[in-house]
């Protein structure tokens, strides 16, 4: 159902009041007047500049600007839409007048064959007319819709013919306000003289960061291979690659919901996480739970709920929650110390992980697990839950080039067996710390390269974690054991795999 049809239904339905919640003033008054012709009623406006104006006249009525006549105006009004524009900027809760005036306008309004729209991207109704007012969901513009805006600017460059946008193009535009979009593909025209996703990705991903509810991950062009070790995750997530093709959705393929990896603290868990999107070829967002907490009464919820929403906006894309166990603590507990608000973010969580249509890769990490809820772990909130211990011998072998062609070295010049038991029971993590204290170690010393001996004696300098916190360390692992699927084949499996691959 479209917007205009939701709009017509709740106006021949005698709703008092709406409110929109939304920037695109302009694209939403277009949608109401539409709506206001279906039903035969007229529309009128009001704005703090303007004052009240009949739409179809353009005829303004003076000395309206001030809300408190614009009000007393309005309730004299029949058989109209009264759209709102400014309300949000006054204080009702600070002034009793206007709070009763508004009440009465809303109140009276399906008596007189009216209803109040209040158009706003932030409005708050008080306590008095709470009730009274029905909060309309404005999404962002469709792929459809995107594909108009984009052929009306082609149509209006006169100058030369410009190709009409592809899917890449409308995939990229995917997420935008009509603003943003208008804007991106006119800076895409001006810049190279046609419609250019690159263009469009990277206006795109300032319009993201403007809103401060996610952020955007920069891809490592190496993907997975970053990382060391990991081939039972690693395999599980190239598996789905392809998820997001029209091949997999003819198939009857659904759209992978995502991973949850627990695991040791510097185990690789985030790492992975920011890899997976170039895996899959998709952008990876980053949400921080912790930032979407407010101080006001029912903030925190709709920040949540705005940020899954500019997710899906965005999608397809990989959602990346590092540390859910810190940003979810409490959510088992009675709420007392924050009035029940974590447990109802949780909620929310929840409940988008579970009905969520768009194509959205949910990867979260955590290490104390023993704080998630129950349900929070259970499929269908996730396609799988990872396992990640302290990598041995073949991983660390595995880490070690990883990170000294991280480090600008050639992993052939150094012992990469030697290097691995030097750093038994160290995390990945650890073995960064390992070589870039041996690089500090060799440039002290005349600025000379570093051998295999330089990393296996700084590794004796360094004590793992696995030693300094043992007790909280061999918890996090046995927790693992049985209950979640190992990240890495075992030394013994990854033998008969490499025997299986000789053999073909």
């Amino acid at each position: 159902m479209t917007i205009v049809q939701k709009l017509v239904n709740y106006f021949k339905a005698g709703y008092p009041c709406l409110c929109i919640l939304t920037t695109e003033e302009k694209r939403v008054q277009g949608d109401v007047m539409t709506a206001a012709k279906d039903v035969g009623k007229e529309l009128m406006t009001w704005s703090a500049a303007e004052g009240i104006v009949y739409v179809a006249s353009a005829k303004r009525v003076q000395d309206t600007e001030m809300i408190e006549p614009a009000i007393r105006a309005l309730m004299q009004v029949e058989d109209a839409i009264l759209v709102l524009r400014d309300a949000h900027q006054w204080p009702f809760d600070r002034d009793p007048i206007i709070a009763r005036l508004l009440r009465e306008l809303i109140t009276e309004a399906p008596a007189r064959g009216c209803c109040v729209v209040l158009i706003s991207p932030d409005f708050k109704p008080i306590s008095t007319i709470e009730k009274l007012v029905t909060m309309v969901e404005y999404s962002l513009p469709s792929n459809e819709e995107l594909a108009v805006i984009a052929k009306n600017i082609a149509d209006s460059v006169s100058s030369k013919k410009i190709k009409q946008a592809g899917d890449d193009v409308i995939k990229a535009l995917s997420g935008l306000s009509t603003t943003e979009a208008e804007n991106a593909l006119a800076l895409s025209v001006i810049e190279t003289g046609e419609f250019s996703a690159s263009v469009i990705y990277r206006e795109k991903v300032a319009a993201v960061k403007r809103t401060k509810l996610l952020e955007i991950v920069d891809p490592d062009p190496r993907g997975l291979d970053a990382l060391g070790g990991l081939e039972n995750m690693k395999d599980w997530i190239l598996k789905r690659k392809k998820a997001y093709s029209p091949e997999a959705e003819k198939y009857g393929l659904p759209s992978p919901k995502g991973c949850l990896i627990v695991g040791v603290p510097g185990s690789g868990k985030s790492e992975t996480a920011k890899a997976v999107g170039t895996a899959l070829g998709v952008p990876t967002l980053k949400l921080d739970i912790g930032s979407l907490f407010g101080s006001l009464v029912g903030e925190s919820e709709q920040r949540c709920r705005d940020a899954l929403n500019l997710a899906e906006a965005m999608a397809p894309c990989v959602l990346f929650c590092d540390e859910i166990d810190k940003g979810l603590s409490g959510a088992q507990g009675s709420g007392s110390n924050d009035s029940g608000t974590t447990r109802r973010v949780f909620g929310t969580l929840l409940t988008w992980m579970q009905d969520k249509k768009k194509p959205v890769f949910v990867v979260m990490t955590a290490n104390q697990v023993d704080s998630l809820p129950p349900e929070f772990l259970r499929r269908g909130r996730f396609d799988e839950l990872f396992s990640v211990d302290l990598p041995h011998a073949g991983e660390r072998e595995a880490i070690a080039a990883v990170l000294l062609k991280k480090h600008q070295r050639d992993p052939k010049n150094f012992d990469l067996t030697k290097i691995a038991a030097a750093t038994a029971d160290y995390t990945g993590a650890e073995m960064d710390a390992v070589i870039t204290e041996s690089l500090f170690n060799g440039f002290g010393d005349n600025v000379r390269e570093i051998t295999t001996d330089d990393v296996v004696t700084a590794a004796a300098s360094i004590i793992p974690l696995s030693k300094t916190a043992s007790e909280k360390i061999e918890s996090i692992r046995k927790w693992g054991e049985g209950r979640a699927r190992p990240a890495s084949l075992a030394p013994q499996q990854k033998q008969q795999q490499s025997s299986r691959k000789l053999k073909i």
